[in-house]
C-alpha cells in the first residue's frame, strides 16, 4: 500500500530552494557565468545552476556541479568544492545511486567539518538524513542527522533549511505509524513557514507530509484534501514529480473508497507523468493501482497486465536496492580501514617523537621514568581493585539473572504444557464433528444441532491463541503501548456480539448498559483483549439460563468498568491466588469448557501497564464480578 510507495517523497523532499523564488532567470545565471572574471564567483554561479536544475533536468544539474567542483579544486576554492559535493550528492541520490551519494556527501561533510562552515556542515546532514531514510529506511539513523542538521538550521535561524526539516521529520513519523500527533504539529509549522515565505515548492512538500500523516490514520478525506492541495502549489511551482507522487497516493485512496474507476484514472496520470521523469516507484505504484482497480472491476485481463509489469519493476528495484547496500557495505569497511591506518601512521609518528626526545634528554627521562613507574603501579592496583570490585557486581548481577530466568522458563514450560493440551483437544473435536458431517455419518438436522457447538469450539479455540499470540509477543518485544482516548461503550458492544452466539447456546442473557459517552485513556487494542477475556470467562461459568452484565461507574478521574456474572463462582483461597504469577490455574466451565488460565494473567498485566488496577469479589454460587479502573484524562 503507501508504505512502499512512500520512498519516492525523496524526490520531493531534498531540494529547499523553490524555483518560483528565483533570484534571477536561469538564462541569466548562465551568461554570468561565461561573463565573469573571478574563478570564486563562478563557481558559486555553477553550484547554484546545478541547484536550480536539479528537480527537472538532472543531467544539466550534474554537469554544472562537475564543472564547479573541477574548477574549485584548481584554485583552492574549499566552500564552492563542499557545495559542488553536495550537489553531487543531491544528484546521485535522486538517481537512487545511494553509495555514490554518501561517498560525495561525507567528503562534502569532512570539508565542511575542518573548516568550521556550520551552513555546510547541516546541509550535508541534512542529505545523509534523506538517504538514510529514503534510500536504506534506517529511520533512527535518519532522525539523528535531521537533527543535527537542525541544530545548526535553529542557530542559523534559516527558516526555509527549518521548513524542509518539517516535511522530512513529518514523513518518517508518516511512515513508521510513530509520534503523529508531533508529525501534525511539525507539518502546520512547516506549511507556515513556507507560506510566509513564499516558498511554492516547499509548500507543496509540507502539504503532501500532511496528507500522508493522515492516510496513516486512515481519515481519507482529509489526506485526499492536503494532496489535492499539494497537487496545486506544485503546479504553480513547476515541480512534475511532487504532482505525480500526489496522484498515485489520491489513486490509492480511491482504491480504498472502492471507487476503482476514479482511482484507476489517478493512476493512469500518475503512471503517464513518472515514465516521462523516471520515477521509478511511482511507476511501480502505478502500475500496482492499475492491477487492483481493474480487479474491482473484474477485468481480470487488464488486472493480469498490470501485475506482471508491477512485478518486473518491483524484482528490477528490490534487485537495485541490494546491489546499492552492499556497495554502502563495502564504503563503510574502506572507509573503516583507512581511519585504522591513519591511526596506525598517526601511533607511529607519536612514538618517533617520544623516542627522540628520551634520546636528547636521557638522563632527566630517567628520573622521570622512575617516577612515572611508581605512578602507574598505585595507579595500576587502584584499578584492579576497581575492576576486581564491578566484576563481583556483574557476577551478582548475572546470578539474579539466572534466578529470574530459571523462574521464567519453568512459568513458560507449563503455560506451553497447558496451552498445547488445551489447543490440541478442541481442535481435535473439530476435526472430528466435520470429518463426520463429510462423511454423512449424521443427518443434516443433526449437524444443525451441533452448530453452536462448533461456534463455541471456534471461539475458544481462537481466544486461546489470541491470548497464546499477546503472550508469546510480550515475552519476546515487550509490550506495544499505544494509549489513546477510548469509547467504552462501542468498545464493549463489539466485545458482547463476539460472544452473543456463545451466550445464546447457553441460554445466558449479555446485556451491556455502559452509557455511550464514558471514555478512558488505554491502548484500545489491550483494553479490547481485557473485556474480550473477562466475558469469555464469565460465560464459561455461568450456568445455563444466568445473566452477565457490562456496567460503568464514574469515579472521579478514574472509571471502573465491572464484569458481573450470576455463575458457580469462586471459594477465598481460590481468588486470593488467581492472578499469582507463580501458577496458572485452569478450570473446566459449566459444560465442560476448557480454559487455560493464562487469559487473567494476561489481563492483570496490560491492566497494569495501561496505569490501571483490577480487582475480583466472588463466592460460591453467588456468582463473581471482575473490576477494573483505568484513567478518564492523559496523565500530566
Amino acid at each position: 500500500m503507501v508504505r512502499t510507495s512512500l520512498l519516492l517523497a525523496l524526490l520531493l523532499q531534498l531540494q529547499v530552494v523553490a524555483l518560483s523564488q528565483q533570484v534571477h532567470p536561469l538564462d541569466s545565471l548562465e551568461a554570468a557565468t561565461e561573463n565573469t572574471n573571478s574563478n570564486s564567483h563562478k563557481v558559486d554561479l555553477l553550484n547554484e545552476l546545478s541547484n536550480r536544475y536539479l528537480a527537472y533536468q538532472p543531467q544539466k544539474s550534474k554537469h554544472y556541479a562537475q564543472e564547479a567542483l573541477e574548477l574549485a579544486q584548481t584554485i583552492n576554492y574549499k566552500s564552492g568544492e563542499i557545495t559542488a559535493l553536495n550537489r553531487l550528492g543531491e544528484y546521485e541520490f535522486r538517481q537512487g545511486n545511494y553509495a555514490k551519494a554518501v561517498e560525495f556527501v561525507t567528503h562534502s561533510l569532512k570539508l565542511a567539518e575542518k573548516s568550521g562552515d556550520h551552513a555546510q556542515v547541516a546541509a550535508a546532514y541534512r542529505v545523509l538524513g534523506n538517504i538514510n531514510t529514503f534510500g536504506f529506511k534506517r529511520f533512527d539513523q535518519a532522525l539523528q542527522y535531521q537533527q543535527r542538521a537542525y541544530e545548526f538550521y535553529k542557530k542559523l535561524n534559516d527558516k526555509r533549511n527549518i521548513a524542509s526539516y518539517c516535511g522530512n521529520i513529518t514523513w518518517i513519523y508518516g511512515t513508521t505509524g510513530k509520534n503523529l500527533e508531533e508529525g501534525h504539529k511539525l507539518a502546520d509549522l512547516g506549511i507556515h513557514l513556507s507560506d510566509s515565505l513564499g516558498d511554492l515548492q516547499l509548500l507543496s512538500y509540507n502539504f503532501n507530509s500532511k496528507g500522508l500523516l493522515f492516510m496513516k490514520q486512515n481519515r481519507l478525506d482529509s489526506a485526499l484534501t492536503y494532496f489535492l492541495n499539494s497537487n496545486q502549489v506544485g503546479q504553480q511551482s513547476n515541480d512534475h514529480a511532487v504532482i505525480a507522487y500526489n496522484k498515485s497516493l489520491i489513486g490509492e485512496i480511491h482504491l480504498q473508497k472502492r471507487a476503482f474507476r476514479e482511482a484507476i484514472t489517478w493512476f493512469s496520470q500518475a503512471l503517464n507523468e513518472s515514465k516521462e521523469l523516471n520515477l521509478r516507484e511511482v511507476l511501480k505504484e502505478s502500475y500496482g493501482g492499475l492491477a487492483r482497480g481493474y480487479e474491482g472491476l473484474n477485468d481480470y485481463k487488464k488486472a493480469y497486465e498490470y501485475q506482471l509489469l508491477y512485478d518486473d519493476l518491483s524484482s528490477t528495484i528490490l534487485n537495485w536496492e541490494i546491489t546499492q547496500k552492499t556497495l554502502i557495505t563495502e564504503l563503510e569497511f574502506a572507509e573503516e580501514k583507512r581511519e585504522a591506518k591513519i591511526a596506525e601512521l598517526e601511533l607511529a609518528n607519536a612514538r618517533a617523537r617520544t623516542e627522540k626526545i628520551i634520546y636528547t634528554i636521557l638522563s632527566g627521562v630517567i628520573i622521570a621514568s622512575l617516577l612515572i613507574i611508581t605512578l602507574l603501579v598505585m595507579k595500576n592496583n587502584r584499578q584492579r581493585t576497581e575492576t576486581n570490585r564491578l566484576l563481583q557486581e556483574k557476577n551478582n548481577e548475572i546470578a539474579l539473572q539466572n534466578e529470574r530466568l530459571t523462574t521464567t522458563n519453568a512459568i513458560k514450560d507449563k503455560l506451553f504444557s497447558i496451552i498445547s493440551h488445551d489447543l490440541r483437544t478442541p481442535l481435535a473435536s473439530l476435526k472430528g464433528l466435520l470429518g463426520m458431517a463429510l462423511r454423512k455419518d449424521i443427518s443434516e438436522d443433526e449437524f444443525k444441532d451441533i452448530i453452536p457447538k462448533l461456534n463455541n469450539l471456534v471461539i475458544t479455540t481462537n481466544e486461546t491463541l489470541e491470548n497464546l499470540f499477546q503472550w508469546s509477543q510480550s515475552q519476546m518485544n515487550g509490550w506495544s503501548h499505544q494509549p489513546v482516548k477510548v469509547n467504552v461503550n462501542e468498545l464493549a458492544d463489539r466485545c458482547v456480539q463476539l460472544f452473543i452466539q456463545s451466550a445464546k447456546t447457553k441460554d445466558i442473557t449479555l446485556e451491556n448498559k455502559i452509557h455511550a459517552l464514558q471514555p478512558v485513556i488505554a491502548d484500545e487494542n489491550q483494553l479490547e483483549l481485557i473485556l474480550r477475556n473477562l466475558l469469555n470467562n464469565a460465560i464459561k461459568f455461568t450456568n445455563k439460563g444466568g445473566s452477565i452484565k457490562l456496567e460503568a461507574i464514574n469515579k472521579r478521574d478514574t472509571l471502573e468498568i465491572r464484569i458481573s456474572d450470576t455463575g458457580i463462582g469462586m471459594p477465598e483461597d481460590q481468588v486470593k491466588t488467581l492472578f499469582n504469577e507463580q501458577e496458572v490455574q485452569t478450570t473446566r466451565g459449566t459444560i465442560g469448557e476448557k480454559g487455560t488460565g493464562l487469559g487473567l494473567k494476561l489481563c492483570k498485566e496490560m491492566v497494569e501497564l495501561n496505569g490501571g488496577s483490577i480487582f475480583v469479589e466472588s463466592s460460591p454460587g453467588r456468582g463473581t464480578t471482575f473490576t477494573v479502573q483505568f484513567k478518564t484524562n492523559s496523565p500530566g
